[in-house]
């Protein structure tokens, strides 16, 4: 009896310690799991805990330092409620959220914020053959992913100081904004300009699984023929200055493209 006892208490100590040590497990122990979900990103200086840590530099696959990272995982998770809360604070980028992992197939973020230099996208920030510029905010108060696809969101966008690089020299843009919702995997989202720079815009998008169609109406405000003159490269143009801006693709473009004559 009294062994058994022994081999009992030494068990409970074993389990405790355990329970201790996944507690407070170190992150540095844990870094390369953490790097794995990062999709290439690379974790420096680390320290704190699997469930509440920070590392001193966030690195990209090219080795570009976009700053600090903090986290916050609830241990819940522990028994399956996956809650996670997670700040990105850097010169040129910053970028806070919070995620709810509903299941294997679903996650919901929340209060998601991003700031930051648009040209630091590198060659994603190229569009039409033009480099953007300027600074983007992004506040998005809810959104549903499946996979990757949004199911549902509410979010808007607004792209300060913007501008284009073109092979004729910088072109600015003045603001442009953007509205999104989406609910069932349909996301309908608005364009138009802050009321006062040199392009007035007006626009509609669309996403779904099946595609995506886009339409705007740019056209300089007051005289500018540079401007005018890139517009007129990317779309009709009307005998008022007006430029009308189109594109789909997917399914979406090959019903219209059916459709035609």
């Amino acid at each position: 009896m009294k062994r058994l006892r022994t081999m009992l208490l030494a068990l409970v100590v074993l389990l405790l310690s355990l329970g201790l040590l996944l507690w407070f497990l170190p992150a540095r122990w844990v870094q390369s799991s953490l790097e794995a979900r990062l999709h290439g990103l690379r974790l420096d200086e680390l320290g704190g805990t699997l469930w509440n840590g920070h590392a001193g530099r966030l690195l990209t696959a090219d080795g570009r330092d976009l700053g600090t990272l903090e986290w916050h995982l609830s241990h819940a998770a522990l028994w399956g409620d996956t809650r996670f809360s997670v700040a990105v604070d850097g010169p040129r980028l910053s970028f806070h959220g919070d995620m709810h992992q509903l299941d294997a197939q679903r996650v919901e973020w929340n209060q998601l914020h991003l700031q930051g230099d648009i040209d630091s996208l590198g060659n994603h920030a190229m569009v039409w053959g033009s480099m953007l510029r300027g600074q983007v905010n992004i506040d998005i108060a809810h959104v549903l992913l499946q996979g990757r696809w949004p199911l549902e969101l509410d979010g808007k966008a607004r792209w300060s100081e913007a501008a284009v690089g073109t092979s004729k020299g910088v072109l600015a843009l003045g603001e442009i904004q953007l509205q999104a919702q989406g609910q069932e995997g349909v996301i309908q989202g608005q364009l138009r300009d802050g009321g006062s720079g040199p392009l007035q815009l007006d626009g509609q998008l669309g996403l779904s699984p099946l595609g995506w169609r886009y339409s705007v109406n740019a056209k300089p405000r007051g005289g500018n023929p540079a401007l005018q003159t890139w517009l007129q490269g990317l779309g009709r143009a009307d005998a008022d200055g007006s430029v009308h801006i189109k594109g789909s693709g997917g399914l979406v473009k090959a019903a219209g493209d059916k459709g035609k004559p």
